[in-house]
């Protein structure tokens, strides 16, 4: 019987961190990291670490601060079904924020301010959310800041372990910004869609250029720069392939669920960061669907949404 309590208790927290969506999170700061070209493994952990505590901080806040929203439309969340009080909710995500930044913080003063500024980003996300309706552009530049996170932290050495500080290349930065501004994009057009998931309102279809923006970015750069780009193309076939899959029906009004097309689409943020990384790995890129894969399992066992 404890143990039974015990494994409750412990699904309680693997659902209010959304933990089915940690891969798509490790999935961006692996893509900054290899953009900035590094391969120190042991900074690269404790920036996966930090990276999934804010996340894990920011989904709980969010439900600390839905709390009387989820009472009315999603009364299985855990707070509303009594499975955890507000309060203790609170406290963990102050903890996970706490312990996000600890990870973070030693690398250089740039990664530490956008470290900072992700956080400050996600406590006005969860606090406006509902309100606003610029909020899904908040969601969005969420997963910008994480490309950029990654390569400033990839353009230093770990000050645990390295006494002397390396100033961050702003080519690496100026790099990475176009593939960060798709991603924000993407994400954000998932935000809008998603809108439509608890509320008698139809699901936002303008959003669905959106997620096209990908592809868009790798042709372009096909033109441009052909000999580096054309590999890329193959992976953005799977990603459209992935995309028609989700999205066509609910375009179509068929019966499906705009809770599995968001969660589908929040899966496909890793062949986002796959058709990124494809002009520098090739088809190494391949081994992201390990994280594809994961997210698509984790979906199995905890709600992505």
């Amino acid at each position: 019987m404890r143990m039974k309590s015990l494994r409750e208790r412990f699904r309680t927290l693997l659902i209010l961190g959304r933990v089915s969506n940690l891969p798509t999170v490790w999935s961006n700061l692996i893509t900054g990291w290899i953009m900035a070209w590094m391969i120190d493994l042991k900074a690269l952990a404790f920036l996966l670490v930090g990276g999934s505590l804010l996340y894990t901080g920011g989904m709980f806040l969010n439900d600390f601060c839905d709390a009387n929203f989820d009472a009315q439309y999603y009364p299985e969340r855990p707070i509303p079904a009594g499975k955890i009080s507000r309060r203790a909710v609170g406290l963990l995500a102050v903890l996970w924020f706490a312990a996000g930044l600890a990870c973070l913080i030693p690398f250089c003063w740039l990664t530490s301010e956008i470290a900072l500024l992700l956080l400050a980003v996600i406590v006005l996300y969860d606090f406006r959310h509902k309100n606003v309706s610029w909020a899904p552009l908040t969601m969005g530049f969420c997963r910008f800041l994480l490309y950029l996170l990654a390569a400033s932290a990839a353009s230093s050495p770990y000050l645990l372990w390295s006494v002397v500080p390396v100033s961050v290349n702003p080519d690496l930065l100026w790099s990475v910004l176009p593939p960060a501004v798709v991603l924000g994009v993407y994400v954000a057009g998932i935000t809008y869609l998603a809108r439509g998931e608890s509320r008698p309102e139809k699901p936002s279809h303008w959003a669905f250029p959106l997620f096209l923006l990908p592809v868009l970015l790798s042709v372009g750069m096909c033109v441009l720069l052909p000999y580096h780009y054309t590999r890329p193309l193959l992976f953005c076939l799977l990603f459209l392939g992935w995309i028609a899959w989700l999205l066509v029906p609910l375009w179509r009004k068929t019966n499906r669920s705009i809770g599995r097309v968001v969660s589908g689409l929040l899966a496909g943020i890793v062949l986002v960061d796959m058709i990124a990384v494809a002009p520098v790995l090739g088809f190494s890129t391949a081994e992201f669907f390990l994280l594809f894969g994961f997210a698509l399992l984790l979906q199995r066992i905890v709600p992505a949404t």
